[in-house]
């Protein structure tokens, strides 16, 4: 058992640190597109940034089920690799965050799904509110919440 639950930290150090290296490579592409935003140029890495911050997103999800694992089997690593995974997930929220915020809310949506999945709006012509993106990313991470408390 004490065995098996090693590998889990030992998958866990591993693919936090692949993590780390996607979120470098989402904020780096981030920053450039900032960069051309101030000089007056239209971003252009902002497809590259949502998919790198998505699979970030994945990647984490998958860590806090193997931390879960760790905690269950009462593992003396399992703390510390949770505030681990924890820091990699508020770093994901803070590039997700900035890039709604600079990026994706100066730019025309083309899809909107709702969380909630009551309704989905498609609209290639308007642009949000600049309320609405940080709005709907903080309902993007309520869902996310609520589904791994099910999980758990």
């Amino acid at each position: 058992r004490l065995e098996r639950l090693q590998r889990v930290v030992t998958k866990l150090q591993m693919e936090s640190g692949l993590c780390e290296e996607q979120l470098n490579q989402a904020d780096a592409l981030l920053q450039a597109d900032v960069r051309l935003l101030a000089a007056g140029k239209p971003p252009q890495k902002a497809a590259e940034v949502e998919r790198d911050l998505d699979k970030a997103d994945a990647m984490i999800r998958l860590l806090f089920n193997d931390v879960q694992t760790l905690k269950d089997g009462r593992h003396p690593q399992g703390e510390q690799m949770y505030r681990r995974v924890y820091r990699l997930h508020e770093r994901l929220v803070s590039i997700r965050t900035e890039y709604n915020l600079r990026l994706k809310s100066g730019a025309p949506v083309t899809a909107v799904t709702a969380v909630t999945a009551t309704s989905v709006v498609t609209s290639a012509q308007r642009r949000p509110e600049p309320e609405e993106a940080p709005l709907r990313y903080l309902q993007e991470l309520l869902a996310w919440v609520e589904e791994n408390q099910r999980r758990v």
